[in-house]
C-alpha cells in the first residue's frame, strides 16, 4: 500500500490503522509533504514504533517527479 497515493478505505485495511490515522497520514501528506520514505511515516502524531513495525512490511511510498 503506497503512503502517499493510497485512498482512505485501503489505508484503513491496515493493521492497527482506523479512521483517525488514516486521516492523520492524508493529512500529513498533503499538509507536510509527500512521504520520501517507509520510515517518516512514524512522524504522523499517534503513530509510534508499535504502529510502524505492524505495518512497515505492508507499506510503500512512490517517488515524486
Amino acid at each position: 500500500i503506497d503512503l502517499n497515493t493510497a485512498s482512505a478505505n485501503l489505508l484503513d485495511t491496515l493493521p492497527g490503522i482506523g479512521l483517525a490515522l488514516v486521516q492523520a497520514i492524508i493529512d500529513f501528506r498533503e499538509n507536510a509533504h509527500p512521504f520520501p520514505s517507509v520510515v517518516v511515516v512514524q512522524e504522523v502524531p499517534k503513530i509510534g514504533p508499535v504502529t510502524y513495525e505492524n505495518i512497515r512490511e505492508l507499506v510503500t511510498v512512490s517517488r515524486s517527479p
